[in-house]
C-alpha cells in the first residue's frame, strides 16, 4: 500500500506496545498476488501504483463506509471486510466490468490487532474470490470527538476492465424496455428493520436476513453476461425504487412496476404485506442488479436462469418521461412508496 513520500511514521497504540502505520500495513494487508490475469504493478511502495493495462478501458468506483452508518457499531469485523469490498465489486458488476484491482484507505480509532485480523481476513477472502488484488491506499487515525474515539471509516476504490464500448451505464433505457432485477431484493432491509425495532421478523428467519445484510454477493458474472443485452443497469444499494430513479433520470424516462411480479424469498413471503413492500421496494443494501432491456431480448435474458447462480425476474417496463413512476398492485392500484435511503436527507 503506497504511502506519501513525505509522511513520517505515525505510531498508534494497540494496548500493548505499538503498531505503527507501516507495520500495520505489512502485517495485515501485504499479501501474495491474487488471481491470474490481474493487472501488473511496477511500483508497489511508491506514491502511486502504475498499472499496465494496455489500450483497454477501465471502470473505477469508490465507496466510503463507516461503522455506525453502514455497519452496526458492533458488527463482526470479518463481515465488515467482506462487505466493504463486495459493495465496490457490485458497482463494477453494474458496469459489466471484470474486477482487476482495488485501493483501500481506512481511518481507525486504534490499531486493534484482533479487529484488523478479522477485517483483513474477510477483505482478502472476497478479493481472492473475485481475483481482485489490493494495490494501494492509506491508513490514518480517526479523530476523536469530544474526547470519544472516532468511528472506523473505510474507503475503497476498485477498478475493473471493460472491452471496448461493451459496458453498461444508468443512461440508455428506452420506453417499452423491460425492467429486470436479480435475486430477491428486500432481504437485507428485513434484518435492519428488525434490529431497529420497526417490525418483527420470525426468529427462525432472522439469521437468513442478517446473512443477506452482512455478506451480500456482488453479481460480477451476471453483469458481464448482461452487457450485450441491457440498455441500462445499476446495483441496488439505497433501495430498488430509489436506485431505479437514477436510471430514469439519466435516461429521461419513467417506469411502471408490477408488485405481483416481484421476486421474494420464502422468508420475505412470511412477513406482513406492508412490511414486504417497505423492504422490497425501498429497503437497501441488497447489491442486486437492476437493469433494462428491449422486449426482443426476453428469451435471451430468461435463458440466464438456466443453471445460473442467481435468478433474474422481469418486474415492469419503461414508460415515457411524461408519466409518473408507478408501482401497481394486483388490482392495478398505485402503491404508496416509502423513501429510499439518502445520506443527510
Amino acid at each position: 500500500m503506497p504511502a506519501d513520500a513525505d509522511d513520517s511514521p505515525c505510531s498508534i497504540s494497540e494496548g500493548q506496545g505499538s503498531l505503527d502505520e507501516f507495520s500495520l500495513i505489512k502485517r495485515f494487508f501485504v499479501r501474495p498476488e491474487i488471481g491470474a490475469g490481474a493487472w501488473p504493478s511496477s511500483s508497489i511502495g511508491d506514491d502511486c501504483a502504475i498499472l499496465t493495462i494496455g489500450a483497454v478501458k477501465i471502470a473505477v468506483t469508490a465507496d466510503m463506509m463507516a461503522l455506525g452508518t453502514h455497519f452496526l457499531d458492533d458488527a463482526d469485523p470479518y463481515t465488515v471486510g467482506k462487505k466493504a469490498l463486495a459493495v465496490n465489486l457490485s458497482d463494477l458488476a453494474a458496469a459489466g466490468a471484470s474486477p482487476k484491482a482495488f485501493f483501500l484507505s481506512i481511518a481507525l480509532p486504534e490499531a486493534d490487532p484482533v479487529w484488523l485480523k478479522g477485517f483483513s481476513e474477510g477483505l482478502f477472502e472476497e478479493a481472492e474470490r473475485f481475483h481482485c488484488p489490493l494495490r494501494g491506499g492509506d491508513t490514518t487515525k480517526a479523530a476523536s470527538v469530544n474526547g470519544l474515539p472516532g468511528k472506523t471509516c473505510i474507503s475503497i476504490c476498485a477498478m475493473g476492465e471493460v472491452e471496448g464500448d461493451s459496458y453498461m451505464t444508468r443512461g440508455g433505457a428506452k420506453p417499452g424496455d423491460d425492467i429486470w432485477v436479480s435475486g430477491t431484493p428486500g432481504d437485507a432491509y428485513a434484518a435492519l428493520g428488525s434490529i431497529w425495532g420497526q417490525f418483527e421478523v420470525p426468529v427462525n428467519d432472522f439469521s437468513y436476513f442478517k446473512a443477506r445484510m452482512d455478506t451480500p454477493t456482488p453479481r460480477v458474472e451476471l453483469g458481464q453476461k448482461l452487457k450485450s443485452v441491457a440498455t441500462a443497469c445499476c446495483d441496488i444499494s439505497d433501495g430498488l425504487v430509489g436506485d431505479l430513479g437514477h436510471i430514469l433520470e439519466r435516461s429521461k424516462v419513467s417506469a411502471i412496476l408490477y408488485w405481483k411480479d416481484f421476486p421474494r424469498s420464502e422468508q420475505m413471503k412470511r412477513l406482513p404485506e406492508k412490511v414486504q413492500r417497505r423492504c422490497v421496494l425501498s429497503g437497501g443494501d441488497d447489491y442486486e442488479l437492476l437493469f433494462t432491456a428491449p422486449k426482443n431480448k426476453r428469451a435471451q435474458i430468461e435463458n440466464l436462469n438456466e443453471g445460473g447462480a442467481v435468478k433474474v425476474t422481469r418486474i415492469g417496463e419503461i414508460a415515457p418521461a411524461a408519466e409518473p413512476l408507478k408501482v401497481l398492485d394486483q388490482d392495478g392500484k398505485s402503491i404508496e412508496l416509502s423513501k429510499s435511503f439518502n445520506h443527510f436527507a
